[in-house]
């Protein structure tokens, strides 16, 4: 009888016991695949569920399953009431999915009572339909004026927007960085007043811009205005774009 010798799963071979073996012998190889079972599963005292791999759920599904979504390069697990998917990354009901990082370079001083691009840019591809995007900024702004007179205020506003200067549902307008009322020393051409500045702002997936509630990139711009903006400008400088996908 043609008999292997095997210890876990792979060691079988598929072709034995062949059609012209003796039936007697055939305990030889139930034994051999009991021993092979119980060595490659050696903790399953209960049902054992494996990985679907593939870019569309199981048809069939049970609490616990794990399923690698390969169309997004995601594990997920079936949860306890068998109703839907949990992304796993993390634990402590948050998951962080991934998160995007770019490092923004220094800009010209922008003089505009309306919004206009900074040129900072920041592009995001979700893993997630369900997930939500938390966006942060920091960065550093230097203001000026040229006001022969200390009687209004110079200040500075920017906003999370789209690629076309739109306010991002959702988030807070006109987040302001920077705020002067100082008149022109003498013998100066202009004051300037230089800070940091930071915000955070929440993105939920029926508010991303390009992708709403879908797999997906998604580019987020800053955008700044400066009333006044015909006694001065503001400028930014030095900063870093993130935004964290998390799964709540």
């Amino acid at each position: 009888m043609a008999l292997e010798s095997a210890t876990y799963i792979g060691g079988l071979v598929s072709t034995n016991p062949s059609g012209s073996d003796a039936i007697s012998q055939g305990d030889d190889h139930l034994r051999l695949i009991k021993t092979v079972l119980k060595a490659s599963l050696p903790n399953a005292y209960e049902a054992v569920n494996g990985i679907h791999t593939g870019a569309t759920a199981p048809t069939s599904t049970s609490a616990g399953q794990l399923w690698f979504d390969t169309s997004n390069n995601l594990l997920k697990m079936r949860n306890e009431a068998d109703s839907g998917w949990l992304n796993m990354s993390a634990s402590e009901g948050s998951r962080l999915l991934s998160v995007t990082h770019d490092i923004e370079s220094s800009t010209s001083q922008f003089r505009s009572n309306t919004y206009v691009d900074t040129g900072w840019s920041v592009t995001h591809t979700c893993l997630s339909a369900t997930s939500n995007l938390y966006v942060h900024i920091d960065g550093t702004q230097g203001t000026y004026s040229s006001w022969d007179s200390g009687s209004d205020h110079q200040y500075a506003y920017i906003r999370l927007a789209n690629t076309s200067g739109t306010l991002i549902t959702g988030t807070t307008d006109d987040i302001y960085i920077a705020d002067m009322k100082d008149s022109v020393g003498s013998g100066l051409a202009t004051n300037e007043y230089a800070g940091g500045f930071s915000h955070t702002w929440k993105v939920t997936p029926a508010n991303r811009p390009d992708t709403p509630s879908a797999v997906g990139s998604n580019t987020f711009d800053i955008w700044i205005k400066t009333p006044q903006a015909g006694a001065g400008g503001t400028g930014v400088s030095d900063g870093t774009f993130i935004v964290w996908e998390i799964e709540e």
